[in-house]
């Protein structure tokens, strides 16, 4: 039977059959793929024959050869007589094979800089290859090619990339040290969370950004390190971005103090919508009552539309559903009777709330004069009733 579908496989491929070709390939055991060099053989020849489709297909297959495929595609791969989509297939594929050629193939290909998409698989590739690749990614940092080095590394999560990466956390580009300062926040290295809080004050908004991404992740440090404390000034940040970062990874961190400052913000008339939505958010991930009585103190006096996202953001709360539906129950007698898209809100959080309790409050808008309000509403009972 192995016999039968190798010379199937044969014949169709000298006849240009990929399809048939790659079928009886796919037929074999790994074990009778790598006995055989004729499946090389056939496969290199869909490789740059085929279509992306069939490209794709063999693919798969390739990497089960081993280390007899590899030079037959670093010998492709550097053929520039070849079709570029053809090299960008097979650059792909050499990620796959974690060898010292094939890194260095792949370094040579970021050096030379012939083709940008080329270059940019090599870094796929490195990429997927991981640790093997650190040594020759590092001894790049001093070449023309430092930035790249750099981007590569931080895309490889392995515990040693730290090193090298917190050699360059100062580089005099912003766009690398926040590349830097994500990759790091990653890892749970004890050298790490003081590098980071000290790039809260980068001249960079991205790298500032980055920093409190990373601290707002490592709340089991929250305590030891004071991170709301150094967090919160950030609030006020003259970045948008940054304030917004800072709002919703304020919520990651267990400080009741933070709950007072982000309801502050939500208050002040100084601060602009998109950062009040990110606070509203933050507080509903917050979910406790005092976030919750929060968000409905700020209801009366945010723009009107803010007010629905204060009702989504209360409706998605895990940790006090029942208290969180009684408040929505209330403040939707209070609610200004034209105020339709208020009222579905309220009605879809009641909904997924999942308190039957307040199912008559939800009936009394069965007979709201918007139609809209009556189907929310409807849903709503619909979805307790089935709790």
């Amino acid at each position: 039977m192995v016999a039968s579908h190798l010379d199937r496989a044969k014949a169709a491929a000298d006849n240009g059959n990929w399809s048939i070709a790659i079928d009886h390939l796919q037929q074999l055991s790994i074990d009778q793929i790598t006995r055989s060099g004729l499946v090389l053989d056939i496969a290199l020849q869909v490789l740059i024959q085929g279509d992306f489709d069939q490209q794709w297909e063999i693919a798969k297959i390739i990497p089960k050869l081993g280390d007899i495929a590899v030079q037959p595609l670093l010998d492709l791969l550097n053929d520039i007589d070849i079709d570029p989509e053809d090299r960008w297939v097979v650059a792909r594929i050499l990620g796959e094979f974690d060898r010292p050629q094939v890194v260095t193939a792949a370094i040579e290909l970021i050096q030379q800089q012939e083709d940008p998409e080329l270059a940019e698989i090599a870094i796929d590739a490195l990429t997927k290859i991981g640790v093997s690749a650190i040594s020759a990614l590092t001894d790049l940092f001093d070449t023309p090619n430092r930035h790249t080095a750099i981007a590569t590394l931080a895309k490889i999560r392995h515990s040693k990339t730290i090193e090298p990466l917190i050699q360059v956390i100062d580089d005099p580009d912003p766009l690398l040290r926040s590349l830097v300062v994500e990759a790091l926040g990653s890892f749970h290295d004890p050298r790490i969370p003081p590098l980071l809080i000290t790039k809260l004050t980068d001249v960079a908004p991205s790298v500032r950004k980055a920093a409190v991404t990373a601290l707002c992740l490592r709340s089991d440090l929250a305590a030891e390190l004071d991170l709301s404390q150094h967090l919160r000034p950030l609030l006020f940040d003259l970045n948008l971005a940054v304030c917004q970062a800072t709002a919703l990874g304020l919520a990651r961190l267990p400080d009741r103090l933070n709950i007072e400052v982000l309801a502050s913000v939500l208050l002040s008339p100084q601060t602009p919508p998109e950062l009040q939505s990110s606070v509203i958010l933050a507080l509903g991930w917050i979910g406790t009552r005092s976030a919750i009585d929060n968000l409905m103190a700020a209801f009366p006096d945010v723009a009107p539309s803010l007010a629905p996202e204060i009702a989504i953001a209360i409706g998605k709360t895990d940790r006090e559903q029942i208290y969180a539906s009684q408040v929505l129950a209330d403040c939707l007698q209070r609610v200004d009777p034209s105020a339709a898209i208020i009222k579905q809100e309220i009605a879809t959080a009641l909904g997924n709330l999942g308190n039957p309790d307040i199912v008559p409050d939800l009936v009394r808008l069965l007979s709201d004069p918007d139609d809209r309000v009556k189907l929310y509403a409807m849903n709503a009972i619909s979805k307790l009733s089935n709790i």
